[in-house]
Formats: C-alpha cells, sequence, structure tokens
C-alpha cells in the first residue's frame, strides 16, 4: 500500500510538472499581452476553492520561480557562472555555488512584489495584513515577472563582446523598465480611480523603490 501511494504521488507530481511545458509559455504570453488582466486575476482567483484556482495558468510565486530558474539556466548556456560566484567581499562569500546564487536569486526578485505590495496597499488605504497582502502580491508577481525576464536576458547579453549584443540588452532594457513603469501607472490608475498624473506618480514611487531593493542586495554582495 505505501508503494502505491507513493506511485499515485510520484504521478500527480510528474503531470504536474510536464504541464509546466505547457502552462509557463501561456502565463508569461498573458502577462507580457493582457498584463492588467492577469494582476486582476491574481487577486481574484485567490476568492476560488484551492482546486479550482489558476487551473488554465501557472499560479504567480510558481511562475516567478519558474522564470529565474530558466533565466539562470540562460546565462549559464550563453556565458558560464555568474562571477559572484567568484567573488569573496561582503555576502557574496555565502555564494559558493550555482544552487546557492539561485537561492539568493530567489530570495531577492521575490522580495519586490512583497514590498511593492505592502506600499500599494499603503497607497490604496488597505489594511496590511496576511488575508489583504497575498491578493496584492500575488498580482504584483504577474507584472514583475516579465520585467525579471527582460532586465535578466539584458544583463546576461550586455557580458557578451558583441555589439548587437550590447545593443539587444540596451533595448531589453528599455523595454522592461517602459512595460513595468506603464503597467503600475495603469493598475494604481484602475485601483484608486484617479488620473493619469497619480498612476504615473505612483509607478514612480514604485520604480524607485525596486531600484532601491536592487542597489542595496548588489552592495551586500558586492565583492572585491
Amino acid at each position: 500500500m505505501p508503494f502505491l501511494v507513493f506511485l499515485k504521488s510520484f504521478e500527480d507530481l510528474l503531470y504536474e510538472l510536464m504541464s509546466w511545458l505547457v502552462f509557463y509559455p501561456r502565463t508569461l504570453w498573458r502577462s507580457v499581452r493582457h498584463p492588467l488582466e492577469m494582476m486582476a486575476r491574481g487577486e481574484q482567483e485567490l476568492k476560488e476553492p484551492p482546486q479550482e484556482q489558476f487551473n488554465d495558468l501557472l499560479s504567480p510565486p510558481i511562475f516567478l520561480l519558474l522564470t529565474i530558474l530558466l533565466a539562470h539556466g540562460f546565462e549559464l548556456a550563453l556565458i558560464g557562472n555568474s562571477d559572484l560566484i567568484d567573488k569573496d567581499g561582503g555576502l557574496a562569500s555565502l555564494i559558493s555555488d550555482n544552487t546557492s546564487l539561485i537561492l539568493f536569486r530567489i530570495v531577492m526578485f521575490a522580495s519586490l512584489p512583497i514590498v511593492v505590495g505592502a506600499f500599494s496597499l499603503w497607497t490604496l488605504g488597505r489594511p496590511l495584513d496576511r488575508t489583504t497582502l497575498q491578493p496584492v502580491f500575488y498580482a504584483q508577481c504577474f507584472v514583475t515577472t516579465p520585467e525579471f525576464l527582460f532586465y535578466s536576458i539584458a544583463g546576461t547579453l550586455s557580458r557578451l563582446e558583441n555589439d548587437w549584443a550590447k545593443l539587444g540588452s540596451a533595448v531589453l532594457l528599455l523595454a522592461g523598465t517602459v512595460f513595468y513603469f506603464g503597467v503600475q501607472a495603469a493598475w494604481f490608475k484602475r485601483e484608486l480611480k484617479r488620473g493619469w498624473g497619480i498612476g504615473v506618480a505612483c509607478a514612480g514611487a514604485v520604480f524607485v523603490i525596486t531600484i532601491l531593493l536592487l542597489a542595496f542586495s548588489a552592495l551586500l554582495f558586492a565583492g572585491d
């Protein structure tokens, strides 16, 4: 009997993992094509029973996690190991291999939607607790993940000694910034039911918070 239970669990796990081959590109495409709709779904789906949530998509945290893993794999295939692994200064000494680097990136980039989500609740005048923060965190994952993918690929391309790669890096960096800023502005405009001026101002604050978090992380892990 325990063996049959194990087989059933393995069967469910295998199906779930293989289903990501279908639902990851769908989730990515919809997040880029219809970001506001996806942010709304990120909030609304949590009201459904757990077994009915995100039936045709990846859940936002899994979506972010897989994107970090894929971006890391792209970096390994194109460049090799990150320079951060070989650095000794600061907290970089804690990163000794690709596993620890992936864990660091998961923590760093998952902190963006949680911090921005908390700021969003404050801006919207909503209470901050575990119940109210989770839907906003899920919504923010859908806009943070494409931004991370743009920036990550741009960072990898920038390390290539090729003019076209560097141009592509600049284009992706600009595209990621415009996408993230524009979606945040539209989202705050919709949620606050105010004009574009307020939406742009809130998006600007979110963008500054994002840059400060990334800069702070970079300083902590700066090596010699």
